[in-house]
C-alpha cells in the first residue's frame, strides 16, 4: 500500500517530543533485544540469489552427506557467522 504525499508530509512534520509515556530501557533490556528474524524466522523472508562458488571437495561432500537441506544449512551457518561478527 502506497502512502499519499499528504500522509508523508504529515509524518515528516510530526513534532512530538514528549516521551514521558515511554519507559527507559536499561542495559539489561538492551542486551535482551534481538533482530526480529532471529526471534521469529517466519516474520522475515530474505530474497534468495543463485550463485556459483568454489568450495573444497571434502567440505562439499560432508555437507551433501548431511542429507536433504544441506544448502539451507550452509546459508544458516553463514548467517550465524555474520550475525555473531565472525565473518
Amino acid at each position: 500500500m502506497k502512502m499519499s504525499n499528504e500522509r508523508l508530509e504529515e509524518i515528516k512534520n510530526f513534532k512530538n517530543t514528549d516521551f514521558t509515556d515511554c519507559s527507559v530501557l536499561t542495559e539489561t533490556d538492551l542486551s535482551k533485544m534481538r533482530p526480529s528474524h532471529l526471534v521469529n524466522a517466519n516474520m522475515w523472508k530474505p530474497k534468495k540469489v543463485v550463485l556459483n562458488i568454489r568450495i573444497d571437495a571434502d567440505i562439499l561432500e560432508t555437507l551433501k552427506t548431511s542429507g536433504t537441506g544441506w544448502q539451507t544449512r550452509v546459508n544458516d551457518y553463514l548467517r550465524i557467522g555474520i550475525t555473531r561478527g565472525l565473518l
